[in-house]
């Protein structure tokens, strides 16, 4: 009886000693189970948060403008300088000059405000309308007026689209006041016209001008949104009124603008990384 007894506890031990062999093992691969996905999930886990970055806005602004000044001149101008007085006095007249400039703006996504600056050269050449004075001399008068100007403006974009309107004072300083006068006279010899060309600089000009401008633009994006270098290719045109435009001190000489012209500008973003880390700056 008693060897039967200790032959089945013995059967009894091994039987709990293999159950318990087996509940570890499988206790053991569960807890490699979960090491072995935790390790695998953050070895993927951690390549992809230390590739994904998220973007800042572009806000600031950077390129040239380029414009064509469609120059109305008003008012009249007579006495050209000490030296030069026309026999009549000029009227009116129109020309075309060149705008260029760099240009630097901020203007951050989403927002309906920004501030633009432009500074650069600004040409206003035109020419007066022919006069023909008392003597029957036909007289013609064209300048090459210049300044160097600095324009800041207030932008704003009620749609918050690339569509803008921009509007600020403008400042110019005088760089180039050259003009060019034509007295033509008739000879009753072959019936010929003898011309007379004088080329000189205005008197009395105004150093520095300031006045103001109004306009419209529109953003047109030239490359992808998900590049970290953005350009885009920008038409404006703007308005120049006469009030605050007079080249000169004296008479009534002033010069309303219309400019139309184009900009390109480009946006280099800063980068960082979405780990928790402090911002770095990649470019």
């Amino acid at each position: 009886m008693k060897i039967q007894n200790s032959i089945k506890f013995k059967q009894m031990k091994t039987n709990l000693r293999k159950m318990s062999n087996i509940a570890w093992s499988s206790y053991s691969l569960t807890i490699k189970s979960v090491i072995v996905s935790a390790l695998i999930l953050t070895s993927i886990h951690s390549p992809i948060m230390s590739q994904v970055a998220l973007d800042t806005k572009h806000s600031w602004w950077f390129g040239t403008a380029a414009a064509a000044n469609i120059d109305f001149y008003r008012g009249s101008t007579q006495e050209l300088n000490s030296a030069i007085i026309a026999p009549a006095a000029f009227h009116n007249g129109i020309g075309v000059g060149l705008n260029f400039a760099p240009i630097a703006e901020f203007h951050r996504p989403g927002s309906i405000l920004g501030i633009m600056l432009q500074a650069g050269y600004d040409n206003r050449s035109g020419t007066f309308d022919e006069k023909i004075a008392p003597c029957g001399c036909d007289l013609d008068l064209s300048t090459n007026l210049s300044y160097i100007t600095v324009e800041p403006s207030l932008l704003f974009a009620p749609f918050k689209s690339g569509f803008y309107l921009f509007a600020g004072p403008r400042m110019a300083f005088n760089l180039n006041n050259s003009f060019t006068y034509t007295l033509t006279t008739r000879s009753d010899i072959y019936n010929q016209r003898v011309p007379l060309t004088l080329n000189g600089n205005f008197s009395n000009m105004n150093k520095t001008v300031i006045s103001m401008q109004i306009g419209a633009g529109y953003d047109i994006p030239l490359i992808s949104k998900n590049k970290p270098t953005q350009y885009v290719f920008s038409p404006f045109v703007s308005f120049q009124p006469y009030y605050g435009q007079l080249p000169r001190s004296i008479e009534t000489w002033n010069i309303t603008t219309l400019r139309v012209g184009a900009a390109l500008k480009f946006s280099q973003r800063k980068l960082k990384l979405n780990h928790g880390k402090k911002h770095k700056r990649l470019y």
